[in-house]
């Protein structure tokens, strides 16, 4: 059986990468018995998902604010680069 230590490294790996069906098997067992590594999987999964939201609002923002440029204003912005270089 693997340890607490050795199961919340894989918890985190498998947010990276999908992990062997031996880790995934041992995974499986550790947190059916231990409540603490399945807390720790939960807030993981949990903290991972709210990045990812809020990257995914920050990187909407950004589009957005782009669209609201008027074409007068990205030339004059276009035209003080040019002349800065």
């Amino acid at each position: 059986m693997r340890t607490c230590k050795e199961v919340s490294k894989l918890v985190s790996e498998s947010l990276d990468h999908e992990l062997s069906l031996w880790q995934r098997l041992g995974l499986w067992i550790h947190l059916s018995m231990c409540k603490f590594c399945r807390r720790y999987r939960k807030d993981l999964l949990h903290i991972h998902h709210e990045i990812q939201q809020r990257a995914l609002a920050i990187e909407e923002d950004i589009i957005n604010s782009e669209e609201k440029l008027s074409d007068n204003s990205r030339e004059r912005i276009k035209s003080l680069l040019e002349s800065q270089q």
